[in-house]
């Protein structure tokens, strides 16, 4: 790969250009007037990352699959990401700046890494693969998405350079990365050799991303393979999970973070890996009871989440919660232990993700390219069972094994959407209302802290899998700091509906 001598810098001379522009506003250094352009069109996507191309680094975007750069001889990708301040945290950044208010920054989306190679000689050596390549050595550019809906090409002028980083994977990653790969390339190599015509082969590659989404760890493919109006095939790129570039945001702020999070001993580099570590466990401690898992496992004490931390213990971990392991962060898993009874029944509401009302409140937006949409995208979830026999007595409680799941795309499409559509039906049609509760004598009764009992009537648990509920035990004036549409209310969340939990776990084998 040949890289032309303009496009050649030392760390110092990157440093140096960088550092120059750091906290200003990507208008401002809009040297090469690419926001000029919105005059005529404010549906131009990449435009931060023509600016700091043409503006910072002077020289034009190109569609080629070579990388941007040459620094100090290493060849490197250029990447230009969004980050901001999750909203559920706009309060601890108050009156913060700098470092201290970086710490907080999350990533928006995922880094969009190069085309999916669809030529009949697929590229089979991930070490030479065009995805390798463009993502081995990255120079990633940080600007903060200030809004939390959505913004035309024209608003991005207003977004300020925060800060840039080196990414190199570790060793690590790059086996997770490499098994992702080799997944996208065997799925293409066998429609490839078992389809010679072309149309047939594309008949068959529609909805193949949707197909790999559960197998792939760090990397999504999109957007979906699939035909457009026109005849042509809309085909998919690599890109990043924002679950990972997440993790390398939060790594890059916040330096403290190595404290708060446990690497496992034994890593996995694919969800088969994980699915044998997972069966392993399960056969050496399944039928255990909670007693003697912590005979097992050298637990001492009596801890109020006894049964998570003996799963952390199987794993060879100590920490206080599952979801510090940064091996299921960076892969969107969320690992939630679950209790049933040995009927299958018992299993509670789970607390998702914060809602971000901003968004919802933009007519303009698609649900595609809504939070909510990438969150139930991304994630997946690792689901350690016990089995309670008698809930007055702990010490019957046994471990039964570990099921994992993903959101497919019809519980998407429907239960998700329709949640979604509603909701914002209700704000969008000032329709949303706040609903008090009353006692047979028709009186507004009153909770612990003396404010009426009610909610807003979002999507409740009665209707809908996916639903409302605020992140607060007590509700009151002073903990109802949401407000929508004139209606005050505790800061909501998406919580998915334990009946639904418990059914899907009924269809899952333990792995």
């Amino acid at each position: 790969m040949a890289i032309t001598d303009n496009k050649k810098y030392t760390k110092e001379q990157i440093y140096n250009l960088l550092e120059e522009v750091k906290g200003k506003t990507l208008g401002e250094v809009d040297k090469s007037h690419q926001f000029d352009r919105t005059q005529k069109s404010e549906k131009i996507t990449g435009i931060a990352g023509d600016v700091i191309e043409q503006s910072v680094f002077g020289y034009n975007r190109d569609s080629d699959q070579e990388c941007d750069m040459e620094i100090d001889g290493v060849l490197t990708e250029l990447k230009t990401t969004g980050v901001r301040i999750p909203k559920n945290l706009l309060k601890r950044v108050k009156s913060k700046t700098g470092d201290a208010y970086n710490i907080y920054l999350g990533a928006k989306e995922g880094i969009s890494i190069t085309r999916v190679t669809f030529e009949p000689t697929i590229q089979t050596d991930f070490e030479t693969s065009h995805f390798w390549e463009k993502s081995q050595h990255l120079l990633i550019v940080f600007y903060e998405y200030k809004s939390y809906g959505k913004v035309t090409a024209s608003g991005y002028a207003n977004f300020p350079i925060v800060d840039y980083c080196y990414n190199s994977f570790s060793s690590e990653e790059k086996a997770k990365l490499q098994n992702d790969w080799e997944i996208v390339r065997d799925y293409l190599q066998d429609i490839y050799t078992e389809y010679q015509d072309t149309d047939s082969r594309n008949e068959h590659l529609i909805g193949f991303t949707h197909i790999l989404r559960p197998q792939l760890l760090l990397i999504e493919l999109v957007p979906g393979f699939k035909r457009r109006g026109t005849g042509a095939y809309q085909k998919p790129r690599y890109r990043l999970k924002k679950t990972f570039v997440d993790y390398i945001v939060h790594g890059h702020f916040d330096k403290s973070r190595a404290k708060n999070e446990i690497a496992l001993k034994d890593s996995f580099s694919s969800f088969a890996q994980l699915d044998a570590r997972c069966q392993a466990l399960s056969l050496k401690y399944k039928g255990m009871t909670l007693p003697e898992l912590k005979d097992a496992l050298g637990i001492e004490g009596n801890m109020k989440n006894i049964a998570s931390t003996c799963v952390i213990r199987m794993f060879g971990t100590k920490c206080k919660r599952l979801n510090q392991i940064s091996d299921f962060t960076k892969a969107g898993i969320i690992a939630k232990t679950i209790t049933i009874t040995p009927k299958g029944k018992k299993t509670e509401d789970m607390k998702l993700a914060h809602i971000d009302f901003e968004e919802w409140t933009n007519q303009d937006a698609d649900f595609e390219d809504s939070d909510v949409y990438s969150y139930f995208f991304e994630h997946s979830f690792l689901c350690p069972i016990f089995c309670e026999y008698d809930a007055n007595d702990p010490s019957k409680t046994t471990f039964e094994g570990f099921k994992r799941f993903s959101f497919d795309d019809d519980f998407i499409e429907n239960e998700v959407r329709r949640t979604w559509e509603d909701s914002r039906n209700l704000i969008h049609r000032n329709e949303l209302v706040w609903e008090y509760k009353y006692n047979k004598q028709g009186e507004k009764l009153i909770n612990g802290s003396g404010a009426y009992k009610g909610a807003p009537n979002l999507p409740k648990s009665s209707n809908y899998n996916v639903f409302f509920r605020g992140g607060s035990s007590v509700s009151n004036n002073k903990t109802r700091t949401e407000c929508v549409n004139g209606v005050r209310m505790l800061p909501q969340f998406f919580w998915l509906k334990g009946s639904y939990i418990t059914n899907k776990l009924k269809e899952i084998p333990f792995i």
